[in-house]
């Protein structure tokens, strides 16, 4: 639980959207009906699995919000199953969460605090996956989205409304917390903390020469070890690309189209002309004529400004339009009646009264509809092709609702289905670890890997406005063991590890006895009843081992030489049944801070987000108090049952 406070300000949209059932990168699987009876009106897809407040979880928002941290959790650990995500606090932890974001709603709806309508616009035009190509929001984008993660626009709302209620009550229960330096400076001694040992590896393969195991013996080792062997799920998948270009040939514009494109857009085509000019700009009429005189004179416009502590501004190139509406229609007639090179009588603006060089002057001539065919042509052919585009994915959507298959459609428009073998929600192949799936198959496999078996086909984005993808999952194969058969040469290694693992820890136990009754480790490794490799010595500060924890990098015995007495041996086992490790702690050396302020200070700052979070999960645990939480047990336990298989 303190891991999931300390994070609680690290995103934009607040403390509990990870864990809601409409987070859009995460897979939305919708929950069948679980059966029952309870004091709460009986567990169905819709029963109340808890009361808080005035407010019910659903058991199918619960489900759902299940499904979705799963997922999600499964893409970036592929071997993880639902079992083992349930049983290993994934249910739990989920429930809590939950049940904190409608304490945390329900508090602040108790004593008048709210979210509006427009707040809750602001976070749901935030989202990406809302947003069109020009970064704006769309609401075709919204739809679809909703569509496909298999939810309404209430419950997204909803779920807003209470993720914006917790940032603005969560946030000042931490605020200002304090630590005092009589509990700082033991920890921060602890960093300074220097401890020295010994470590001997007893191996696995030491005792493995004589061990030839029988396939009753592999079966049973198989049998209890299975879930080792576990592929995750795996799943086919049929789809069919296309793209804009497929109507680049049947759409085209008709001539009566094309000339009243030109017609509208003939300000576009008509003649223009344009004028490079600097200018200066002066106070009074008066002042004008001077500096207008002192040019004729022969002095340069720069000159002449100069002369007057004013300077020439570079407008650049400009329409008799467009100077017009910047300055006024003065100023345009009198700079576009003077001759290239030349300078413009004095006219007045609202700033002033303005002279202006001319610098350049161009001309474009009018531009006939033949001239300009070929650009109307491809920008109306593009127009049109847009339009197609979205009205054939919206028809497709609409098609695949109404129960239309995937072959259906793909038959229909003339497309090829393409089928993929059973890929792992990474995008590997298990039989074929060469293989390598379609580049496209980065926007393909999320959506597949979140429907459920007998869910419609989808319609999937790929490069937005440009390419598409629809997509059915055409086999599922559950998370489970292949047969004995294909892997018993692996199974039969790992038996014998295990063999030789067993066999190792009784000489590492005898070790580890001995150097604790006062054996030096060296003479309990030589008096061993096989030959071992040498004793390794190390050395290491807890602020040493602090920085190799954070990069992952901490050797395991050296984890547990900081957990032991001074003076002790303990044995270890190695990873994947590779032997024993017998630890020996010979010295520690205590550290002393009390003098050093950077640690002191370091260490303060850690214990105030510590405190923080403590008196912020006690805010959230006085808030459920207050508003009263009552949890259905048994549409828990019917949830948990439906999630875990059972009946």
């Amino acid at each position: 639980m303190i891991t999931f406070f300390r994070n609680i300000f690290s995103s934009k949209i607040g403390l509990f959207l990870t864990m809601c059932f409409v987070a859009l990168i995460a897979v939305a699987f919708a929950s069948a009906d679980v059966t029952g009876s309870g004091a709460f009106g009986g567990v169905t897809g819709s029963g109340t699995a808890a009361k808080i407040g005035d407010s019910k979880l659903t058991t199918s928002e619960l489900s759902q919000s299940i499904n979705n941290a799963f997922r999600a959790e499964q893409r970036e650990n592929t071997g993880l199953d639902l079992k083992t995500y349930v049983e290993g606090g994934g249910f739990d932890g989920i429930l809590d969460r939950l049940v904190n974001s409608f304490s945390i709603a329900a508090f602040g709806n108790k004593y008048g605090m709210t979210a509006g309508k427009r707040l809750v616009d602001g976070e749901i035009a935030a989202i990406s996956s809302f947003q069109g190509a020009d970064g704006q929001f769309s609401e075709e984008n919204f739809r679809r989205a909703l569509q496909q993660q298999g939810i309404n626009e209430q419950q997204l709302r909803d779920d807003f409304t209470r993720n914006l209620l917790a940032d603005q009550l969560l946030p000042v229960a931490g605020f200002g917390a304090s630590v005092p330096k009589t509990l700082v400076t033991p920890y921060a001694a602890l960093l300074l903390e220097a401890r020295q040992g010994q470590i001997a590896i007893v191996p696995s393969a030491a005792f493995v020469q004589n061990i030839k195991p029988a396939d009753a013996a592999i079966a049973a080792f198989y049998s209890k070890n299975g879930s080792r062997y576990t592929i995750p799920e795996r799943r086919s998948i049929s789809y069919a690309l296309f793209s804009k270009e497929r109507f680049n040939e049947t759409i085209k514009p008709t001539e009566k189209e094309i000339e009243g494109q030109y017609k509208l857009d003939q300000a576009k085509y008509a003649a223009s002309e344009t004028r490079n000019i600097d200018q200066v700009i002066l106070p009074t009429e008066a002042a004008a004529k001077a500096l207008s005189d002192n040019i004729s004179g022969g002095a340069s416009i720069a000159a002449a400004a100069d002369s007057v502590g004013l300077s020439v501004a570079e407008v650049g190139s400009v329409s008799k339009t467009a100077l017009a509406g910047t300055a006024s229609q003065a100023v345009a007639n009198a700079i576009f009646s003077a001759p290239a090179g030349g300078i413009s009588t004095p006219a007045q603006s609202a700033l002033g009264w303005h002279i202006a060089q001319i610098k350049d002057v161009r001309k474009v001539p009018a531009q006939s509809l033949e001239q300009v065919r070929a650009q109307i042509i491809a920008e109306l052919s593009r127009d049109k092709i847009d339009e197609a585009l979205a009205e054939l994915t919206v028809k497709m959507e609409d098609e695949f609702a109404a129960g239309s298959s995937l072959v259906d459609v793909a038959e229909s428009e003339e497309l090829k289905i393409e089928s993929t073998p059973m890929l792992l929600a990474n995008g590997q192949n298990p039989e074929d670890p060469s293989y390598r799936p379609i580049p496209e198959m980065q926007r393909i496999l999320p959506v597949a890997f979140s429907l459920e078996e007998d869910s419609d086909p989808q319609v999937i984005e790929i490069i937005p406005g440009q390419q598409y993808a629809i997509m059915g999952v055409r086999e599922i194969a559950d998370a489970a063991p292949p047969p004995l058969k294909s892997i018993q040469q692996i199974v039969a290694r790992d038996y014998i590890l295990d063999e030789g693992s067993k066999k190792a820890k009784v000489i590492a136990d005898q070790i580890a006895s001995q150097v604790s009754s006062g054996t030096a480790l060296s003479k309990a490794v030589a008096d061993a009843d096989v030959k071992l490799p040498p004793i390794e010595t190390v050395k290491s500060t807890r602020a040493e081992l602090a920085r190799q924890s954070q990069q992952g990098q901490v050797p395991p015995p050296l984890t547990l030489m900081f957990s032991m007495a001074e003076g002790t041996a303990k044995t270890l086992k190695a990873p994947q049944n590779q032997g024993w490790f017998v630890v020996n702690l010979d010295n520690i050396d205590r550290g002393d801070a009390s003098e050093r302020t950077d640690l002191l200070n370091a260490t303060s700052a850690q214990f105030k987000q510590v405190f923080g979070n403590e008196y912020t999960e006690q805010f959230i645990n006085a808030m459920k108090a207050d508003v009263g939480v009552e949890r259905n047990e048994d549409a828990l336990t019917a949830v948990r049952n439906q999630l875990l298989g059972r009946n």
